[in-house]
Order: C-alpha cells, then sequence, then structure tokens
C-alpha cells in the first residue's frame, strides 16, 4: 500500500521541541531537583522534552496558576496532553493562548500540529471561526482560517479568505506565514485545476524564498501537472542542489512523479532517497513501486521486509509486503498476511474496505467477512 505524506504537510506541522525553544529560549537543566530559580515551565519544558506528558502536564498547569495571562504554560500544556491522546483539550488550552496573544503566529503553527497530527482539522476549524468572530479582520487568523477550510474540504470559503491573505499580505507577519498563504492559495487553485493561478502563486513564493527546498519541489510538481517536464526537472534539479535534507527531498520528488504515473522516474528518486537516508516509508513506497510495475521483485520483497521490521503491526507496511509476495507467486503467505492486516485494522478504520478487497483478489474463494 503505497502510503505517502503530502508534500504540503510542511506548512501544518510544528516540532512541539522547536517551539519550545523559541518560546522559553535556549536553557539547559541539569539537575532540576532542589535547584533553586527553575521555574515550573522551565520544569514543563524539561519533562515534555524527554516525553513525560503527565508530569509535564502537571508543571505546566502550576505555571499557569502562577501566571494566569501567560500563553506559554498553556501551550506546553496543550502538547503534553496532544502526546496523551487528549486532542480536544489540548486544542482548548491552544485556544485559550490564542484569546491571550493572536498575533504569536507560533500558537497557529502549535494548533495546526495538534490538529492535523489526530486528523482533527475540523476542530481547528470551529476553534478559528470562534476567535475570528471576535476579530474579523486580523491577517494571521484569516490566513489560517483559510487553511482550515481547505483542510476540511471547504474549496470556496478557503480561496476566499487565501486570496485576500495573498492580496493584502501583512508585511511584518513571518515570511513563513506569508509562504503559508502562498502555498495554500496555490493548493486551492490546483484542487480546482486552475493549474496556471496555481504556478503563478508558487512562483511568488519562490520570490519570497527562493533556497526553500519544499516550495522548488511543489512548483515542479505543479509543473509536471501541466505537462512541462523540462521545466519540472530544472525546480528538482534547484531542490535537491539547496537541500539540507537529500533524502527526503528526493523522496518527494518519487512521490511527485509517481503521482504523475512515472515509475521509472518515480523509482530512480526513491532509490536516490534510500541512498542518502534510507528510512521505513520510503522502503514501502518503493517496494510498493517496483510491485505496480512488476519490476525487481526481489528487490522489493527485501525493501519491504524491511520497513515490516521496523514495525510489525503497520497494515500500511504489511500490505505492500503481501502484495509483492502475490505478485511472486506466493499466494498463501500473501493471504496470511491480509488476514492479520484485517484482525489489526478497526472496522470503521480508513483502510479496511481496502483491504477486503485485497484479500478477494489474493484469494479468489475467501469471505469477505472472515
Amino acid at each position: 500500500m503505497r502510503w505517502l505524506q503530502p508534500i504540503q504537510v510542511f506548512t501544518r506541522r510544528w516540532r512541539s521541541g522547536g517551539w519550545l525553544l523559541a518560546t522559553l529560549g535556549v536553557f539547559v537543566v541539569q539537575n532540576h531537583c532542589g535547584v533553586p530559580g527553575v521555574r515550573h515551565d522551565q520544569l514543563a519544558a524539561h519533562f515534555l522534552d524527554r516525553g513525560q506528558h503527565e508530569r509535564a502536564l502537571r508543571e505546566a498547569r502550576r505555571a499557569a496558576r502562577e501566571t494566569p495571562e501567560a500563553p506559554t504554560p498553556k501551550v506546553i500544556a496543550a502538547l503534553a496532553l496532544a502526546g496523551l491522546g487528549r486532542t480536544e483539550e489540548a486544542a482548548a488550552a491552544i485556544e485559550e493562548a490564542l484569546y491571550l496573544d493572536p498575533d504569536d503566529t507560533r500558537l497557529y503553527g502549535t494548533l495546526r500540529s495538534v490538529c492535523v497530527d489526530a486528523g482533527r482539522e475540523k476542530l481547528a476549524l470551529e476553534i478559528l471561526q470562534r476567535l475570528s468572530s471576535d476579530n474579523p479582520t486580523h491577517w494571521l487568523l484569516q490566513l489560517n482560517l483559510g487553511w482550515a477550510h481547505l483542510a476540511v474540504g471547504h474549496q470556496e470559503e478557503a480561496v476566499t479568505l487565501l486570496e485576500a491573505a495573498v492580496a493584502a499580505a501583512d508585511t511584518t507577519a513571518p515570511a513563513e506565514d506569508l509562504i503559508l498563504a502562498h502555498f495554500e492559495l496555490s493548493r486551492v487553485y490546483a484542487e480546482q485545476q486552475r493549474l496556471d493561478d496555481a504556478s503563478r502563486v508558487l512562483e511568488s513564493a519562490l520570490q519570497l524564498a527562493p533556497r526553500n527546498p519544499r516550495l522548488l519541489v511543489a512548483a515542479g510538481e505543479m509543473c509536471l501537472q501541466r505537462r512541462l517536464l523540462p521545466e519540472a526537472e530544472d525546480f528538482f534539479k534547484s531542490a535537491l542542489a539547496v537541500s539540507p535534507d537529500v533524502g527526503s527531498t528526493a523522496a518527494q520528488i518519487a512521490r511527485a512523479f509517481y503521482d504523475s504515473d512515472d515509475r521509472q522516474r518515480a523509482i530512480l528518486f526513491y532509490e536516490r532517497s534510500i541512498a542518502a537516508r534510507p528510512s521505513p516509508l520510503t522502503q514501502n513506497n518503493l517496494a510498493w513501486t517496483y510491485a505496480e510495475a512488476d519490476l525487481h521483485l526481489d528487490r522489493a520483497q527485501d525493501l519491504s521486509l524491511q520497513a515490516v521490521k521496523t514495525d510489525a503491526d503497520n497494515v500500511v507496511y504489511l500490505d505492500t509486503y503481501a502484495e509483492v509476495l502475490f505478485r511472486r507467486g506466493y499466494d498463501d503467505q500473501a493471504v496470511a498476511i491480509i488476514r492479520r492486516c484485517l484482525e489489526l485494522e478497526p472496522a470503521d478504520g480508513e483502510h479496511y474496505e481496502y483491504l477486503h478487497g485485497q484479500l478477494r483478489r489474493f484469494d479468489i474463494g475467501s469471505d469477505p467477512e472472515l
């Protein structure tokens, strides 16, 4: 099964550690216990960085009681709650922080990250709508409201808000937000098949950040959709030249070629990605692409098995392994693996019906309810 992160996710996610360093300042905690002067928010950040979410939440709440008007403890609490799987409480804490400081771009990034990671984009939309009702002309709010509408599929609302954000950009805003406005507008144009408009907006974004590898990849992807292969290859070459992570960038380029039905070039760039920085996701995607093309199935099996070994209960990786085995003629093993996938996948899971289809395909006589 192809499991590919969209390029656009980079504009939505914000790693909690980076946010905290920017918010609290760089500090090194050594021997916290008994050291005077260490604040509760610092302790909370320390515990959060180490994945101790319950302790981080406890210290963040203590800090919030001491400084109820400060947004930082609320955000630390939100990230701890998100780590505990308590998404609604996490989002509510970020909402409180945004009421206190609607000008802090990092708060919006944290809200996007928490809600996207939990698949709760609608929750972000509801929060941003409430905030916007009190401040309908706030540029950052309107930008993020446009993002949220697009995330839940409200194209018309999204394009209105995002066009306004680009046309009347807040020149005092961080470059990342200006890029986000352009990037999201290009996305909605692309979804509406307004490919020339999407390319134009991406070119404007590249004027703001000409050495941004993900923007360069996105521009190349847009050229592929417009069947402009030489131009796409120029963008991809530039992206690789400036990328600090060639493996990740090559994987994004591979994905763009895959989506344009160019399996040969997709394979080339997946191989380049694995050579630079192997990852289970890329190994899985390359194995799937080889299987679809009926090429080098022995290598595909090896790549897929490596991915499965990193996460033996990942139905996406297991399905790819089953696909490769089926194409190599090992039908019984493929059926057994797909049955295992159906045991792992909940009945309302996004892959459940697909996996039943795979079972029927691998084993014509199987009972689809099994």
